[in-house]
């Protein structure tokens, strides 16, 4: 299955992409704000892979520009519950020469349009530290809005501000359809 989106298309990851994955996940800069199981080491990607693909509650993709088919990322819905169509999203663009460029925004919106026409869930929801102002960025123009904060501690002790954002089916359906009027 692919997703597309104006800048970007979501598609299965595959092992071609595992160096880039690896790379992303033991980049400081990048993997600063992530939370989550991502592989450290080659080794690991493939068992990695397998429990995304067959965990019922996860879906997740690669994400590929448009133009020349460029691997930049990848993003995910977790902790799918298809009773009550609540999902958790994450994102992480990691080629850095990519960061600030709309293709994390189009990436989130291509998956929002999927997760609520096609797999009809109503709400998705995040966290994000208060500090990614990049991320931020991305989910407000994509249509979230902020719901709440709470502080963890991070591993070396200093409290750490999160805010939990969401954006409701019946809120982004709206926009769309406002959007498709007006293009």
């Amino acid at each position: 299955m692919v997703i597309s989106g104006e800048k970007v298309r979501l598609r299965a990851i595959t092992a071609a992409d595992f160096p880039r994955i690896v790379a992303w996940s033991n980049d400081e800069e990048v993997s600063r704000y992530l939370e989550g199981d991502y592989p450290l080491c080659l080794e690991d990607c493939p068992s990695w892979l397998q429990k995304a693909k067959s965990d019922r509650h996860n879906k997740r993709f690669a994400i590929v520009i448009k133009d020349d088919n460029e691997f930049i990322g990848d993003i995910e819905l977790d902790h799918i519950t298809w009773r009550s169509g609540d999902a958790e999203l994450r994102i992480r663009i990691g080629e850095k020469i990519r960061w600030d460029q709309g293709y994390g925004t189009d990436a989130v919106r291509a998956l929002l349009e999927h997760s609520f026409m096609q797999m009809n869930l109503s709400r998705i929801y995040l966290r994000v530290f208060t500090s990614n102002l990049r991320a931020l960025r991305c989910y407000q123009k994509a249509g979230f809005k902020k719901e709440g904060r709470l502080v963890r501690r991070s591993p070396s002790g200093e409290p750490r501000e999160i805010i939990l954002m969401r954006v409701l089916k019946q809120e982004f359906m709206r926009e769309y359809t406002q959007k498709q009027y007006s293009a």
